[in-house]
């Protein structure tokens, strides 16, 4: 589906608990947009980027070797390959997922799954091997019945990428406009969160719908989403409300407009190295960051982790350079026309394994893969999941007639917004049909 529409919904902060009426460009919960997209790797604090800390560190994690349309092996949510009805097209439960959005995580051999539009988090004492596997406990909610939202320390609103480092857990809470942080890693439900980031506003400590965490080198990196804009605290906070150190897509952190290069307060005509529309998830390896610019479709590469507010960028995906933003502009002439192996259409999901480079290609419902880590822009992308070739972009189209198939299946996708690799399995978040899915390395 092209282009999701965004939710109109009422937004409140753990710290200032009033209700905002700014969320007119939130996901929508039933055709995730966002991802998240986005960022739900892990870390352990000493810059491995990985899931937990028993994980091993991204120079340790395999390469996948996957191919195109490959069939996923498992699938988590659903009772079969060709659901996707929302919660099975019943009732909430421990065995039922609702429109994910934003990257799983593995801390400690446990699988943790934000399932966004039942504004919880699923835990899985083992990475599920068969289909329909149900969920050993869940933060967010008191049972696996229920699901309520709630801005409390015990209580979500749209959960969006999970992450870990330091022994600790970090949450994207997208209608919240906070960030939670967990001291601990919690290995059971109903355990309340310790520290929370963020709140409305366009400032150091003000998020408008996160996206996407990410923890490295003791650093921590959150897309902000409406703000358009990146903040990195330079060491994990402990308290609440700790202001961010520096903010990458604004020259300042009172600056949240789109596309403002010249930082005079309204959208410039095109983007820049150093600009933001609607960031959605982001990944580091201490060293390299990369960042879903996702109105701009496109992905950001710093091959220097920023020190400064407004760094530019080195490398773009999508985009042959850094002033155009066309989906699916492959000869580059402003116009949109057929999805290409370089060209996006709203990114939401990015993860790397430090080796390979994973995008969620969200509204032209694939994941794309680098082989190698793209160090040129416009570089094209070596593998697609989802789709049968690089030219197609429908959803769950299974004889890739360009046609939506009435089902869902092992190969096709519907907007997938979250990505994330344990071991020698893809996790993916395939958002609108209610669903994970564990692609094996072959």
């Amino acid at each position: 589906m092209k282009h999701q529409n965004k939710l109109n919904a009422g937004l409140f902060s753990f710290i200032k608990p009033a209700l905002s009426l700014l969320a007119a460009f939130a996901l929508l919960a039933l055709t995730a947009c966002g991802g998240g997209g986005g960022g739900g790797v892990a870390d352990t604090g000493d810059g491995s980027g990985n899931g937990g800390d028993d994980a091993p560190t991204v120079d340790e994690t395999p390469f996948l070797k996957l191919s195109n349309f490959q069939a996923a092996s498992v699938v988590i949510g659903q009772a079969d390959f060709a659901g996707l009805a929302p919660n099975q097209g019943g009732t909430v439960d421990a065995n039922t997922i609702y429109a994910p959005i934003g990257n799983p995580g593995v801390a400690n051999g446990i699988l943790y799954l934000p399932d966004t539009s039942n504004h919880r988090l699923l835990g899985f004492n083992s990475i599920p091997t068969a289909n329909n596997a149900s969920a050993d406990f869940v933060l967010g909610q008191t049972d696996f019945t229920t699901r309520s939202s709630g801005f409390t320390n015990l209580k979500f609103d749209f959960p969006h990428s999970v992450a870990f480092g330091s022994g600790k857990m970090f949450l994207a809470d997208n209608e919240n406009n906070r960030v939670l942080i967990w001291n601990n890693i919690p290995a059971s439900g109903n355990i309340a969160a310790d520290v929370v980031l963020g709140g409305s506003g366009c400032d150091n400590t003000g998020l408008d719908l996160p996206e996407s965490v990410w923890v490295v080198n003791g650093k921590l990196i959150v897309a902000d989403e409406l703000n358009n804009r990146v903040l990195i605290w330079n060491s994990i906070p402990t308290e609440n409300n700790a202001p961010a150190d520096i903010v990458l897509g604004q020259n300042s952190f009172t600056r949240c407009r789109k596309n403002d290069d010249t930082q005079d307060g309204s959208a410039d005509s095109t983007p820049s190295a150093r600009t933001l529309f609607t960031p959605s998830a982001v990944w580091s390896d201490g060293t390299r960051l990369v960042v879903v610019d996702d109105a701009n479709n496109r992905v950001l590469i710093w091959n220097n982790f920023p020190t400064a507010n407004f760094t530019p960028a080195d490398v773009v995906l999508g985009q042959s350079n850094f002033t155009n933003n066309t989906y699916d502009d492959d000869n580059q002439d402003g116009s949109p026309g057929t999805p290409s192996a370089r060209t996006l259409d709203r990114p939401t999901a990015v993860y790397s394994n430090g080796q390979q480079l994973f995008v969620g290609d969200t509204s032209n419902n694939r994941v794309l893969v680098w082989n190698s880590f793209p160090t040129a822009s416009f570089t094209p992308a070596d593998v697609v999941l989802g789709q049968g070739d690089f030219t197609q972009s429908t959803a769950n189209d299974l004889d890739q007639d360009g046609t939506e198939d009435g089902q869902a299946s092992a190969q096709t996708l519907h907007a997938p917004s979250g990505i994330f690799q344990s071991g020698n399995q893809l996790i993916i978040a395939d958002s609108d049909n209610g669903r994970y899915l564990i692609f094996n390395g072959q």
